[in-house]
């Protein structure tokens, strides 16, 4: 027990964290086809044609996931409040070990059901998001015999658990689980899920912004996550009755976490929402959807062999054939010629504003389009709780005037065809003139 339990039998080297340990049962997932197929899922998307770094992909961010997952989940059932210490496992108890192996097999899975090229045109081709592909894939027949052996372990099995079912449920987080399945999660099983995707303390989170920062030279997402992990805290929510828990943070991690939301502002105006970035995947996504629309990506044995690989593969042909769905920005791609021009519209100008514009120089919708994109985060996700001293808890909207300063409001991005680029930009000084004009 001992040695299954502390003692990993593999280990690769990541270039982020270090030695990433796994035993055997994890080897069998990593090795699986559907785990391996990660290795052509761009992270980014299609950022490499901007970043030539980014090429990283999501294998090793799942790797790097589940080792910060495991950290975070180990730091947190060593320091414990006494308020809380009833409803935390206690390390090496039976309790303990199944929840360890449930959030690291969770960890790896939270990503197998992407699409290629990650999120370019999740929206356009998924009707409920990867997360639900991501459920059947753990629930799937080529993961039985796994599971099946875990739960054949009398260390892995808890009374009352499913196994499968805790996995899921850990791995796509409480929200999705609801719109699937519409069933609870309990206090206990929403903080473990936060520990992985949590809107603000998520390893997903803090994994994907150090990688990208690293593959793509650009320092913004860098900050002290070991510090924030040393001060993160399971804390006693407002329905403690209930055996209610929340995952908070000292308050001296309070500067970590305001560097962590820094660095996520800075790469999404650095490189998520970068012009060319954005430009180059609204022809990625248009490819997508017009070259994909029809697939069955229900179909598991279909969706395993559809990668980045094939979709290029596809842009190559598409780019070469007019008759070929998607050939326009399939050759803007991969020619890198005529490429649209990616413009950030200011919260002043709206909708109707751009389609009386478009009307009016009879521009046609093929050569200019909009699109709206959510805050970077909410606001609700800085609700969490500080530990200050004596067991008091404040809220985080309470003890930092800092996190509430960066703006997180709405975008919408303007896609313009070349010849239309001079007008545009024109069009939009003399907006933001006046605009200062009457201000």
């Amino acid at each position: 027990m001992v040695k299954d339990f502390l003692f990993s039998e593999k280990k690769i080297y990541d270039s982020i964290h270090g030695f990433i340990r796994f035993d055997e049962f994890e080897k069998q997932l990593i090795d699986s086809l559907f785990f391996q197929r990660l290795h052509y899922i761009h992270q980014l998307g299609i950022a490499f044609m901007v970043y030539p770094g980014a090429t990283h992909t999501r294998f090793e961010h799942s790797l790097g996931v589940m080792e910060l997952s495991t950290r975070i989940f180990d730091k947190l059932c060593k320091t414990v409040r006494p308020d809380v210490f009833h409803l935390v496992p206690r390390k090496g108890s039976i309790e303990y070990v199944y929840w360890r192996r449930v959030l690291r097999m969770a960890a790896l899975c939270h990503d197998l059901g992407h699409l290629p090229f990650s999120h370019v045109a999740e929206k356009d081709l998924l009707e409920k998001g990867h997360e639900e592909i991501t459920a059947k894939i753990i629930q799937s027949k080529e993961l039985e015999s796994l599971w099946e052996k875990i739960k054949d372990k009398p260390i892995y099995s808890l009374e009352g658990r499913a196994f499968i079912q805790d996995v899921t449920k850990i791995a796509i987080g409480e929200k999705k689980w609801k719109e699937y399945f519409e069933t609870p999660f309990s206090s206990w099983e929403k903080l473990v899920s936060d520990i992985i995707t949590g809107d603000f303390f998520g390893a997903d989170r803090i994994d994907y912004l150090l990688r990208d920062a690293k593959s793509t030279g650009v320092a913004y997402g860098l900050f002290d996550y070991h510090q924030l992990i040393e001060m993160l805290r399971i804390l006693p929510s407002e329905d403690i009755k209930n055996e209610g828990l929340e995952l908070g943070i000292d308050e001296n991690g309070l500067e970590s976490c305001e560097a962590l939301l820094l660095a996520r502002h800075f790469m999404h105006r650095r490189v998520y929402q970068y012009s060319s970035v954005q430009a180059y995947n609204f022809h990625l996504r248009r490819f997508m959807k017009e070259a994909f629309a029809q697939e069955d990506f229900t179909s598991l044995d279909r969706f395993l062999n559809l990668s980045d690989i094939e979709v290029i593969a596809s842009m190559k042909k598409a780019a070469l054939e007019k008759k070929y769905p998607g050939h326009e920005d399939a050759k803007r791609i991969i020619y890198r010629k005529e490429r649209f021009k990616a413009f950030l519209i200011p919260s002043f100008i709206s909708i109707e504003e751009l389609e009386a514009l478009r009307k009016e120089h009879k521009i046609s919708k093929d050569k200019m389009t909009w699109e709206m994109q959510k805050p970077t985060y909410n606001k609700q996700s800085l609700s969490f709780p500080v530990a200050r001293r004596h067991l008091n808890i404040q809220q985080a909207s309470e003890a930092s005037e800092l996190l509430f300063q960066i703006p997180t409001s709405e975008n919408t991005w303007l896609y313009i065809a070349p010849e239309y680029e001079m007008l545009i930009m024109s069009i939009l000084e003399d907006w933001n003139t006046k605009k200062c004009d009457l201000s």
